[in-house]
């Protein structure tokens, strides 16, 4: 098995170098106002007010807003080596916490558009996070961060696949309010709404600065369940969190703890079909409103002018897997046939066959390129 491995290294190396299309680190176009610095597992990536920091090493990340009076103020929190906000899948009846400290492979990388973490759950499927750093007006400074979730089915039979997004804030756990919607502007205890049709988002703010998770119009992805609640009970093993109305944010173990978990609907997908998810966070700073609002509203202004796709076509339009081509992601999956290798105690044959299947059929899309 490890001479098939090493095979397929020497043949990644030889197209790595014979397709440039594919693997030309050096040469992705991004706006000058817009960074990212590489150190060795960590990317940062910043434009505008917002600061994303990728962990690729642990498949974590932090989200700052980024004022001239306030400084970098974190929007999530660190605590746990920023494991308290994570992404997790549901694959039939098993759910899998996206995190290396999990037992999940993941990498960060840098893409044409921004930044993604990609994560690899066994012989099941990939789960892919892109980041791309957006502005909410069009002469205005980048202040909304779109994220994309891809998951694929690498396995050999049609399966059912969720994602979760859990947020562990901290802006307003100092102020009176932890958070509000809409129609809510007051929000200090426990909600679960089944669709955010009505409430279009959840903003959290403190003295200086203000998220706002945008969960309704334009392209986002209609949630399932929305839920505030303590960051103990939201990551209890529970897929659709327990909110109990007009309970507090405190638990025996943390007080005045506040997340919010988003759980959307799950899709039925046959091998090496992918599903999408969209959503966005809108950031500001020095104690001004997000303008979350005014950039869905542009959104929808293209679709009603039929600028844009229709929320069903992009429901419905396929999901390109070119991204499997990158050497991030080739090398993961060597990395995963590698440390298989090296441990009888959890070798599996079946997911080592799986796994050079996969490189295989890499391989030979690069040839045809």
């Amino acid at each position: 098995m490890k001479i098939h491995t090493a095979a397929l290294i020497l043949c990644f190396t030889f197209f790595s170098f014979n397709n440039e299309v594919v693997f030309a680190k050096g040469k992705r176009e991004t706006p000058a106002s817009v960074t990212v610095i590489k150190k060795g597992d960590t990317l940062q990536y910043s434009a505008g007010i917002v600061k994303l920091i990728l962990h690729g090493n642990k498949g974590t990340f932090q989200l700052y807003a980024v004022g001239r009076e306030s400084g970098e103020e974190p929007v999530f929190s660190g605590s746990d080596n920023f494991t308290s906000t994570y992404f997790s899948l549901l694959t039939g009846k098993t759910e899998y916490r996206l995190s290396t400290l999990n037992g999940v492979a993941a990498k960060g990388e840098q893409t044409d558009s921004g930044v993604c973490l990609m994560y690899r759950v066994g012989n099941s499927a990939t789960v892919r996070v892109g980041f791309e750093i957006v502005q909410s007006v069009s002469d205005g400074e980048y202040d909304v961060l779109k994220i994309v979730a891809t998951v694929t089915n690498v396995g050999r039979k049609k399966n059912s696949f969720a994602l979760k997004g859990v947020f562990d804030t901290v802006l307003g756990e100092k102020t009176s309010a932890h958070f509000s919607t809409v129609n809510s502007k007051l929000i200090n205890s426990e909600k679960q709404y089944y669709g955010m049709e009505n409430e279009k988002w959840i903003l959290t703010q403190g003295d200086y600065s203000c998220m706002q998770l945008l969960l309704h119009g334009g392209d986002i992805t209609p949630p399932e369940v929305v839920t505030l609640g303590n960051k103990d009970t939201v990551s209890l093993p529970l897929w659709i969190p327990v909110a109990v109305p007009s309970r507090s944010f405190d638990s025996v173990i943390s007080y005045n703890n506040s997340t919010i978990a988003v759980n959307w609907p799950a899709a039925e997908l046959a091998p090496s079909d992918s599903s999408q998810i969209v959503f966005y966070i809108a950031l500001s700073a020095d104690r001004k409103p997000p303008l979350g609002e005014t950039y869905i509203a542009s959104i929808d202004e293209l679709y009603k002018h039929g600028d844009a796709k229709s929320r069903t076509d992009i429901a419905q339009s396929p999901v390109s897997s070119d991204w499997k081509l990158n050497p991030e992601y080739v090398q993961m999956l060597i990395d995963r046939i590698n440390a298989l290798d090296n441990n009888d105690s959890e070798i599996s044959m079946d997911e080592l066959a799986h796994l050079n299947a996969e490189l295989n059929e890499i391989m030979e899309r690069l040839e045809r390129r």
